[in-house]
């Protein structure tokens, strides 16, 4: 007959774990001591891109204007569209990315007044005029508060019709307000190569702070390439870089001087369309910059 040895240690206590102590089970999942429970903690998840915020709002847009568009009154507002010069959903979304504040609900009311003086029953009407309200919300919210960043233009349609559009370009500022930004930059023209003597210039206008190191006139700026050395924010009033001047050894390249730039809103564009190669990141910037609060104020006192 087999004897069974007995292990005293198996009496011992353990000692309490603490309370928020967090252990990995076999299970792979991360538990936390919570009172007198072990609760999973549930990891956060990562902030989305704007590019991923708005093509999801895209593709909610899209899908209430084809739900529309087959419902039994989908022909109405389809004339509706056209008669504005709105052809597709796509010509719909730049004509609320492009056009004033109100353009979705301009827009929406005219659909609402055809649809009520037209023929249907009120349950097919209420149904139209829920789906394309519901896609015309989903762009106003996202794309209606876009600077109005150039002038209109006159623009006719295929099919003969006028409507107005905005040109796409750089913003139309007062004088004064690309005067007053110009002394900033000390005479660097942003789309131009950055000098030495404009860096001085700037340190004097205080656009420029020199983080480390001394200015040599004999060495070239390095502009940044990548979204790392590029900030702003979403109240403030200018676009922040960061430049060095280098020095090649043998073995490795180190900075000898590095400064950041501060350009004026009247400028930050046209720095990142000229200097950004990456489309994603000058894009990425274009896209936060035109949709900051800042900016927006920016343009409401220096609009032409």
């Amino acid at each position: 007959m087999e004897l069974a040895v007995f292990d005293p240690h198996i009496l011992l206590k353990h000692k309490a774990a603490a309370q928020g102590e967090t252990r990995i089970r076999a299970d792979g999942k991360t538990y936390k001591k919570t009172g007198k429970r072990w609760l999973v903690v549930s990891k956060t998840a990562a902030p989305e891109s704007a590019e991923r915020v708005e093509g999801d709002v895209l593709h909610r847009g899209d899908l209430y204007f084809n739900y529309a568009m087959a419902s039994n009154l989908g022909g109405t507002v389809d004339k509706v569209l056209e008669d504005m010069g709105i052809s597709d959903f796509d010509t719909l979304v730049e004509r609320i990315k492009t056009g004033p504040a109100d353009t979705a609900h301009k827009i929406y009311k005219e659909i609402v007044d055809r649809v009520a003086a037209g023929p249907g029953t009120s349950v097919d009407k209420q149904a139209v005029v829920h789906l394309i309200g519901q896609s015309l919300v989903t762009l106003r919210n996202q794309f209606s508060t876009r600077p109005k960043v150039a002038l209109k233009v006159k623009v006719t349609s295929k099919k003969g019709i006028e409507y107005y559009k905005y040109k796409e370009g750089l913003p139309t500022l007062k004088a004064t307000a690309t005067s007053k930004a110009k002394k900033k930059m000390g005479g660097w023209s942003v789309t131009g190569k950055l000098e030495s003597s404009h860096m001085r210039k700037m340190l004097k206008t205080k656009a420029a702070k020199l983080i480390a190191g001394k200015i040599d006139a004999k060495r070239k700026w390095q502009l940044p390439k990548q979204a790392v050395d590029i900030d702003l924010k979403y109240k403030g009033d200018s676009l922040l870089i960061r430049v060095k001047q280098i020095r090649k050894g043998k073995e490795r390249t180190r900075a000898t001087a590095k400064a950041e730039i501060r350009i004026p809103y009247a400028f930050a564009k046209a720095f990142l369309q000229n200097h950004i190669a990456s489309a994603k990141t000058r894009n990425n910037f274009i896209f936060r910059m035109e949709r900051s609060a800042g900016y927006r104020d920016f343009l409401q006192r220096a609009a032409a």
